[in-house]
């Protein structure tokens, strides 16, 4: 008969050097032909999605049936914007775009996709639009004047920027694209500021890997935490497709008093095999058609945070 685990049963640790082993063990064979996947590749959001509730996935990628936009969607793509557009001008002019200009790209875009959200969903977290539009351009400018100065975005070959990056890689044999927000290679918090200081004293240089983080720009109502920034599937994948450890969540807070943190995390070669075992094992359910609901009792299984729940669960 099992039993659940007690209290002084003995946790064997595995070694890093066990768990590289383990890896090369692993076999990850692709069906003939590849997987059958809906869109023909998967990215960060579909795995979250899947992972969130395999029905969600099935009712947005599967059956192509797509929930409303949403004000933070019009809010999201403002600040992302205008963040694109300091970057640029960080590297086309060695300093942040004026205020005027990411305000303007901020409302251009803000403009542009609220005109396709309905009336009723013009409004988030009890803020208004003016409220929202408001937030947004008192964040960007928060940006601006604090945080680019000191950024420096990658130029790689043929002027490949670091800035909103496309990429296209294979995943454990899974075709995965995506976007990257921003790789900076004169990120804070790689080093601590004594390892940094201790560095300089000596005389010696930080190396380039050491000064270089993947950014990831957050719109959000609440703090992501130190824990979820460590665990993220979108920085580890990031990370992979770079080959960059060092990751960092740049979070633009939509509160009354707006405000802006950031959190660093590391990625090792361990978070590289977790994430091919996680997306291997996602395309392998989707490939078979299997998209079981989620938890009811979960956060996700709502009509707030699920465009599908009423398909789903029928209407009140």
């Amino acid at each position: 008969m099992s039993r659940g685990l007690e209290m002084d049963d003995p946790i064997e640790v595995v070694s890093p050097e066990q768990f590289k082993a383990l890896e090369k063990t692993i076999n990850y064979e692709t069906p003939a032909g590849g997987f059958k996947l809906p869109s023909g590749y998967l990215s960060n959001s579909q795995v979250e999605m899947y992972l969130r509730c395999p029905t969600q996935y099935e009712f947005r990628y599967v059956k192509s049936i797509r929930s409303p936009p949403s004000a933070a969607m019009s809010h999201g793509r403002g600040t992302h914007k205008a963040l694109e557009v300091t970057h640029h001008h960080i590297v086309d002019h060695g300093e942040p775009a004026s205020t005027e200009e990411v305000e303007s790209a901020f409302s251009d875009e803000f403009d542009g996709v609220l005109a396709e959200i309905p009336k009723e969903a013009q409004a988030e977290d009890g803020l208004d639009l003016p409220q929202l539009k408001n937030v947004g351009l008192s964040l960007v400018r928060i940006y601006n004047s604090k945080y680019a100065p000191a950024v420096r975005p990658s130029v790689g070959k043929d002027n490949v920027r670091g800035i909103e990056k496309r990429f296209a890689v294979s995943v454990a044999g899974v075709p995965m694209v995506g976007v990257i927000d921003l790789i900076d290679t004169n990120s804070e918090g790689v080093l601590s500021k004594m390892e940094s200081d201790s560095m300089t004293l000596h005389g010696k240089e930080i190396p380039a890997i050491l000064r270089t983080a993947i950014a990831d720009f957050k719109t959000k109502s609440k703090s992501m935490s130190e824990t979820e920034v460590a665990g993220s599937l979108q920085l580890t994948l990031y990370s992979y497709v770079e080959q960059i450890p060092a990751v960092r969540i740049d979070q633009l807070l939509k509160l009354k008093t707006p405000k802006i943190t950031r959190i660093t995390a590391l990625r090792t070669a361990r978070d590289h095999a977790w994430l091919k075992h996680v997306v291997y094992g996602v395309a392998k359910a989707i490939h078979a058609g299997v998209f079981p609901p989620c938890d009811p009792t979960a956060w996700v299984c709502s009509e707030k945070w699920c465009g599908f729940h009423s398909i789903c669960r029928g209407k009140k």
